[in-house]
């Protein structure tokens, strides 16, 4: 995921950073990673701190992609940071950056994975990513840590069947009534804050993709 995502931000940040001259042009890659992180990890700390309805939420429409969903505000804070640290730009600057370039991304990001015919996003792949699960050999599911021991399969789940449930508002429970939208929530945030720990280590980032 976090390379489609790079390539996605870098065709849609022409006016934020390509053609931006307050970001030379040889760091351009760089700050197209910043934002790439920043919206990759905010997403997971979503998730880690048990809002996965909330992830979930930008893909059905029920919550929105601008500044004024407080998920996305604190990726825009999180980005103007970095980009103030990292290249010395004002605040103002920095924000009319991170505020126009996240919006945008996310927008597209939900309408990507939402869109039967483009194979570049899905929620099971973005889902997977962000909590390290990967994905079920059998009806391609993701693997979540700990789901196993509430199915009688091999633990994968479908968000794709999630996103349709919370539309049609019938989201109580899932492999056929024996998991919980709170087991599977708290289930979620542990693989996302497991899968936190991890990155480190693993050397798995935005930077080696530049």
């Amino acid at each position: 995921m976090l390379e489609q995502l790079f390539n996605l931000i870098q065709s849609e940040s022409q006016k934020e950073i390509i053609h931006n001259v307050a970001i030379p042009n040889q760091h351009n890659n760089h700050a197209v990673g910043l934002a790439t992180d920043a919206i990759f990890s905010g997403l997971q700390n979503t998730l880690s701190m048990g809002g996965l309805q909330h992830v979930l939420g930008i893909f059905t429409g029920k919550e929105n992609t601008s500044t004024s969903n407080p998920m996305v505000q604190g990726i825009v804070q999180n980005l103007t940071s970095c980009l103030q640290y990292k290249f010395g730009l004002e605040t103002d600057k920095a924000n009319n950056i991170a505020g126009s370039l996240v919006p945008n991304v996310l927008d597209k990001l939900v309408k990507k994975t939402n869109d039967p015919t483009n194979n570049g996003f899905n929620i099971n792949g973005i889902i997977g990513a962000l909590t390290g699960g990967g994905f079920s050999q059998h009806g391609g599911g993701v693997h979540i840590p700990g789901l196993k021991a509430h199915s009688n399969g091999d633990g994968g789940i479908d968000f794709g069947s999630i996103l349709k449930n919370l539309r049609s508002g019938t989201i109580d429970s899932f492999l056929e009534g024996r998991l919980g939208i709170e087991t599977l929530t708290n289930l979620v945030s542990k693989a996302a804050v497991g899968a936190q720990q991890i990155q480190p280590q693993s050397g798995v980032g935005v930077l080696n993709l530049l």
